[in-house]
Protein backbone atom coordinates (compact mmCIF):
# COMPACT_ATOMS: atom_id res chain seq x y z
CA UNK A 1 0.00 0.00 0.00
CA UNK A 2 1.49 3.23 -1.10
CA UNK A 3 0.42 5.96 1.70
CA UNK A 4 1.10 10.11 0.95
CA UNK A 5 0.95 12.63 3.71
CA UNK A 6 0.15 16.12 3.42
CA UNK A 7 2.72 18.53 3.88
CA UNK A 8 1.66 20.55 7.02
CA UNK A 9 -0.54 18.22 8.59
CA UNK A 10 0.84 15.06 7.93
CA UNK A 11 -2.21 13.80 7.37
CA UNK A 12 -2.10 10.50 4.69
CA UNK A 13 -4.15 9.73 1.69
CA UNK A 14 -3.33 7.15 -0.40
CA UNK A 15 -1.39 7.27 -4.16
CA UNK A 16 -3.65 7.51 -7.17
CA UNK A 17 -2.49 4.50 -7.98
CA UNK A 18 -3.50 2.74 -5.24
CA UNK A 19 -5.97 -0.66 -5.83
CA UNK A 20 -9.89 -0.29 -4.34
CA UNK A 21 -9.08 -3.52 -2.11
CA UNK A 22 -6.72 -1.71 -0.13
CA UNK A 23 -9.33 0.89 0.84
CA UNK A 24 -10.67 -0.17 4.61
CA UNK A 25 -6.38 -0.43 5.18
CA UNK A 26 -5.94 3.55 3.37
CA UNK A 27 -9.41 4.87 5.59
CA UNK A 28 -7.84 3.38 8.65
CA UNK A 29 -4.76 4.58 8.25
CA UNK A 30 -6.08 8.17 7.33
CA UNK A 31 -8.36 8.10 10.93
CA UNK A 32 -5.22 7.26 12.82
CA UNK A 33 -3.15 10.39 11.23
CA UNK A 34 -5.73 12.39 11.47
CA UNK A 35 -5.86 11.41 15.47
CA UNK A 36 -2.33 12.41 15.37
CA UNK A 37 -3.03 15.35 14.16
CA UNK A 38 -5.56 16.59 16.79
CA UNK A 39 -3.64 15.07 19.60
CA UNK A 40 -0.83 17.88 18.75
CA UNK A 41 -3.99 20.69 19.51
CA UNK A 42 -3.85 19.24 23.01
CA UNK A 43 -6.72 17.32 22.49
CA UNK A 44 -7.01 13.67 24.12
CA UNK A 45 -10.76 12.95 22.77
CA UNK A 46 -11.80 11.98 25.70
CA UNK A 47 -14.21 14.85 26.25
CA UNK A 48 -15.14 16.31 22.72
CA UNK A 49 -17.51 19.27 24.98
CA UNK A 50 -14.49 20.58 26.10
CA UNK A 51 -13.24 21.21 23.08
CA UNK A 52 -15.86 22.35 21.88
CA UNK A 53 -16.32 25.02 24.18
CA UNK A 54 -12.86 25.86 23.90
CA UNK A 55 -13.38 26.65 20.21
CA UNK A 56 -15.91 28.68 20.95
CA UNK A 57 -14.84 30.60 23.55
CA UNK A 58 -11.85 31.41 20.84
CA UNK A 59 -14.46 32.14 18.43
CA UNK A 60 -16.12 34.86 20.88
CA UNK A 61 -12.91 36.72 21.90
CA UNK A 62 -11.80 37.19 18.05
CA UNK A 63 -14.98 38.32 17.33
CA UNK A 64 -14.77 40.85 20.44
CA UNK A 65 -11.07 41.77 18.94
CA UNK A 66 -12.74 42.28 15.72
CA UNK A 67 -15.17 44.80 17.10
CA UNK A 68 -13.15 46.62 19.63
CA UNK A 69 -12.76 49.23 17.29
CA UNK A 70 -15.57 51.58 16.19
CA UNK A 71 -15.62 54.39 13.62
CA UNK A 72 -16.83 57.35 15.81
CA UNK A 73 -17.31 60.19 13.26
CA UNK A 74 -16.53 60.18 9.69
CA UNK A 75 -16.17 62.56 7.40
CA UNK A 76 -13.67 63.42 4.75
CA UNK A 77 -15.46 66.60 3.92
CA UNK A 78 -15.68 68.02 7.47
CA UNK A 79 -15.90 71.96 7.10
CA UNK A 80 -12.57 73.51 8.51
CA UNK A 81 -15.48 75.12 11.63
CA UNK A 82 -17.63 73.88 13.83
CA UNK A 83 -17.41 70.53 16.37
CA UNK A 84 -17.43 67.29 15.38
CA UNK A 85 -20.02 64.98 16.97
CA UNK A 86 -19.14 61.47 18.31
CA UNK A 87 -21.64 59.09 18.24
CA UNK A 88 -21.09 57.65 21.70
CA UNK A 89 -19.12 59.06 24.52
CA UNK A 90 -15.47 59.23 24.18
CA UNK A 91 -15.56 57.96 28.24
CA UNK A 92 -16.41 54.77 26.34
CA UNK A 93 -13.17 54.06 25.31
CA UNK A 94 -9.62 53.66 26.33
CA UNK A 95 -7.97 55.72 23.67
CA UNK A 96 -9.67 57.74 20.22
CA UNK A 97 -7.37 57.65 17.20
CA UNK A 98 -8.52 61.14 15.50
CA UNK A 99 -7.51 62.05 12.40
CA UNK A 100 -7.03 65.36 10.49
CA UNK A 101 -6.37 67.47 7.53
CA UNK A 102 -4.90 70.54 6.99
CA UNK A 103 -6.01 74.00 4.71
CA UNK A 104 -3.59 72.32 2.48
CA UNK A 105 -5.06 68.73 2.21
CA UNK A 106 -2.57 67.05 3.95
CA UNK A 107 -3.62 64.50 6.40
CA UNK A 108 -2.20 63.61 10.01
CA UNK A 109 -3.23 61.38 12.96
CA UNK A 110 -2.78 61.61 16.84
CA UNK A 111 -3.75 59.05 19.58
CA UNK A 112 -5.41 60.15 22.61
CA UNK A 113 -5.02 57.76 26.04
CA UNK A 114 -8.31 58.33 28.37
CA UNK A 115 -9.74 60.80 26.26
CA UNK A 116 -12.68 62.55 27.83
CA UNK A 117 -12.59 66.14 29.28
CA UNK A 118 -8.98 66.15 27.53
CA UNK A 119 -7.39 69.53 25.65
CA UNK A 120 -4.94 67.89 22.42
CA UNK A 121 -3.34 70.15 19.98
CA UNK A 122 -3.65 68.65 16.30
CA UNK A 123 -0.37 70.25 14.52
CA UNK A 124 1.31 70.16 11.24
CA UNK A 125 4.41 71.46 10.36
CA UNK A 126 5.45 71.14 6.28
CA UNK A 127 8.12 72.04 5.05
CA UNK A 128 7.85 73.64 1.43
CA UNK A 129 11.19 75.33 0.38
CA UNK A 130 13.83 77.49 2.08
CA UNK A 131 12.36 80.38 3.83
CA UNK A 132 9.10 78.58 3.26
CA UNK A 133 8.11 76.68 6.43
CA UNK A 134 4.22 76.83 7.81
CA UNK A 135 3.17 75.49 11.42
CA UNK A 136 -0.45 74.76 11.61
CA UNK A 137 -2.26 74.22 15.16
CA UNK A 138 -5.57 73.77 16.35
CA UNK A 139 -6.55 72.97 20.04
CA UNK A 140 -9.46 70.76 20.44
CA UNK A 141 -10.97 69.80 24.02
CA UNK A 142 -13.08 66.79 24.17
CA UNK A 143 -16.00 66.23 26.16
CA UNK A 144 -18.24 63.45 26.59
CA UNK A 145 -19.98 62.89 22.30
CA UNK A 146 -18.16 66.06 21.51
CA UNK A 147 -15.02 67.64 19.64
CA UNK A 148 -14.58 71.16 19.59
CA UNK A 149 -12.14 74.12 19.45
CA UNK A 150 -11.14 75.23 22.92
CA UNK A 151 -10.91 78.80 23.60
CA UNK A 152 -9.03 79.96 26.23
CA UNK A 153 -10.58 83.37 27.79
CA UNK A 154 -10.24 85.02 25.14
CA UNK A 155 -9.41 83.19 22.21
CA UNK A 156 -10.04 79.94 20.06
CA UNK A 157 -6.36 78.52 19.92
CA UNK A 158 -6.81 77.80 16.41
CA UNK A 159 -4.32 79.34 13.58
CA UNK A 160 -1.52 79.51 11.61
CA UNK A 161 2.31 81.20 10.99
CA UNK A 162 5.18 81.01 8.15
CA UNK A 163 8.48 80.94 10.96
CA UNK A 164 10.18 81.55 8.35
CA UNK A 165 9.13 84.75 7.13
CA UNK A 166 8.69 86.31 10.28
CA UNK A 167 5.23 86.59 9.72
CA UNK A 168 3.01 87.04 12.61
CA UNK A 169 0.44 83.91 13.42
CA UNK A 170 -3.08 84.47 11.51
CA UNK A 171 -5.75 82.98 13.86
CA UNK A 172 -8.23 81.05 11.72
CA UNK A 173 -9.65 77.43 10.86
CA UNK A 174 -6.80 75.45 9.64
CA UNK A 175 -7.37 72.14 10.62
CA UNK A 176 -10.27 69.90 10.26
CA UNK A 177 -11.25 66.09 12.33
CA UNK A 178 -12.39 63.79 9.57
CA UNK A 179 -12.22 60.91 10.82
CA UNK A 180 -12.76 59.27 14.85
CA UNK A 181 -11.77 55.87 15.94
CA UNK A 182 -12.59 55.02 19.68
CA UNK A 183 -11.04 51.76 21.42
CA UNK A 184 -12.50 49.63 23.51
CA UNK A 185 -11.00 48.42 26.62
CA UNK A 186 -10.76 44.97 26.72
CA UNK A 187 -8.61 42.36 28.56
CA UNK A 188 -8.11 38.73 26.75
CA UNK A 189 -7.66 37.10 30.17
Amino acid sequence: MTVLTTSKYLLPYPADSEPIKNLPTILETQAKGIETALSKFDFDGSDTSTLTARVASLETLLSQLKNNVVVLFDNDNQPFSGAVSLTETAANFEKLTICFRTNDDLYGSMDVAKPNNKKIILSNITFIAEGNIYVKSRTYVITDKTINTYKSSTNYQSGEVNVTLGQAGRQKDVIAITQVYGTRKMSIV
